[in-house]
């Protein structure tokens, strides 16, 4: 790859994961704001650009939305709004974001404490990545079982991310749950919702043992943001 389209790349990405920092910071009365930091690692595919971020005080992968038109940027990259303007960010949205991306998402969405400019729905990241946000920056509320099937009525405070571990330990899916309802995206599909875990796990999850819930880890981010690394 030629130095310039590394340095187009290099940009684009910027451009991504600053704008929506910059404009959180025009109001006083704006949230949190965990900004995330890209690193140097950069791999480039046919779909997507793969890199790592920092996020918090983790380095996790994060895939974003790669449009296969970079070269085009040349001749417009000192115009201020182009890449918004142009769509850049904005077709091919449902095959990209999956389930772990689009549950972080719903969550600082609803937040009036804490933003993001990372989860949306052109990026994606991995399962690895997912466990260490859940580990390290968020705080486990309680976790049941899946058997037996009357587990899954148990009350679900509001708020929070849902995190379905199968026998192996791993997290196959997460959703968003608020106000009775649950908010999921599988795969290259639409986001939907639903409202029966009972009948969601059955149909498209039944290999999940159990079910973990999990919150923001209020502490932990009030004092990684106050680090002058986010300042």
């Amino acid at each position: 790859m030629s130095t310039f389209k590394k340095y187009i790349i290099i940009i684009l990405l910027n451009f991504i994961f600053i704008e929506s920092y910059c404009q959180m910071s025009l109001s006083t009365h704006s949230p949190i704001n965990i900004k995330s930091i890209t690193l140097d690692t950069i791999e480039v595919g046919k779909k997507s650009i793969s890199i790592n971020v920092l996020w918090l005080n983790d380095t996790i992968r994060v895939s974003v939305l790669n449009q296969e038109r970079i070269d085009t940027l040349s001749d417009n990259i000192n115009h201020a709004g182009y890449f918004a303007s142009k769509g850049y960010f904005l077709s091919n949205e449902t095959a990209i974001q999956n389930c772990y991306s689009y549950a972080l998402e719903k969550y600082f969405e609803n937040s009036k404490t804490y933003s993001q400019n990372i989860f949306r729905k052109t990026t994606n990241t991995d399962r690895v990545s997912l466990e260490k946000i859940l580990n390290n920056s968020f705080t486990k509320i309680t976790e049941f079982s899946t058997k037996p099937r009357k587990n899954l009525k148990i009350t679900i405070p509001n708020d929070v991310i849902l995190a379905f571990v199968n026998d192996f330990g791993w997290t196959i899916h997460t959703v968003y749950y608020c106000d009775e309802i649950f908010y999921t995206k599988n795969g290259m599909f639409k986001p939907d919702i639903f409202r029966s875990l009972n009948k969601f796990i059955k149909k498209n999850y039944w290999d999940t043992k159990e079910i973990i819930v999990y919150k923001i880890d209020e502490n932990k981010i009030k004092n990684t943001c106050a680090n002058t690394l986010y300042k």
